[in-house]
């Protein structure tokens, strides 16, 4: 939950990506009764996507540092037990803090690595299933901002096929 705060000023370039983050993270934080009012629902996840260095853990900091919100990142190396059901509790976990502690950011990690591909076409219910089934029951919590991080667009589109009410995507570019 701690995290070494970043501001927006930190960051150099990238106005369009800090505008969308702020339009989806910060505003309906900030002016809760400016989206009741014109009947705007907030996003419940964010995916972005782009390649390794690109600035995706530093923005989303930015986000929680400006929104006054708990930060919690969780990777897939942070999510995977070599025990059944270890792996299913350690997501539930982070929801659960983060209910605790809301308004908060749930950062995912590479998601596409916490999650796999569905396009194999498996019959097993295996730990990527189950983890993805928590996921998804887990993102219909109440005050939670949901951040998934991804590296590549190609893994993107043949990714999990499984779609995420009010999602927002961003592709970040690669920055130098």
């Amino acid at each position: 939950m701690d995290f070494k705060p970043v501001i927006w000023d930190q960051i150099g370039g990238l106005e369009d990506v800090k505008l969308k983050l702020k339009q989806s993270i910060e505003w309906p934080i900030k002016f809760p009764e400016a989206f009741v009012r014109m009947g705007l629902t907030r996003p419940k996840g964010i995916l972005l996507y782009g390649p390794s260095g690109c600035a995706k853990t530093t923005l989303v900091k930015a986000a929680a540092t400006s929104c006054h919100c708990s930060f919690l990142s969780v990777s897939g190396a942070d999510l995977f037990s070599p025990y059944v059901g270890d792996s299913e509790k350690i997501l539930s976990q982070v929801f659960r803090q983060a209910r605790a502690n809301t308004p908060a950011i749930v950062f995912l990690d590479e998601i596409d690595a916490i999650l796999g591909s569905r396009s194999v076409g498996k019959t097993d219910h295996g730990v990527q299933e189950r983890v993805l089934s928590v996921l998804l029951n887990e993102m219909d919590g109440v005050g939670l901002k949901l951040t998934e991080r991804r590296g590549y667009k190609a893994e993107l589109e043949g990714g999990s096929g499984e779609q995420i009410e009010n999602e927002k995507e961003v592709f970040i570019p690669r920055t130098s």
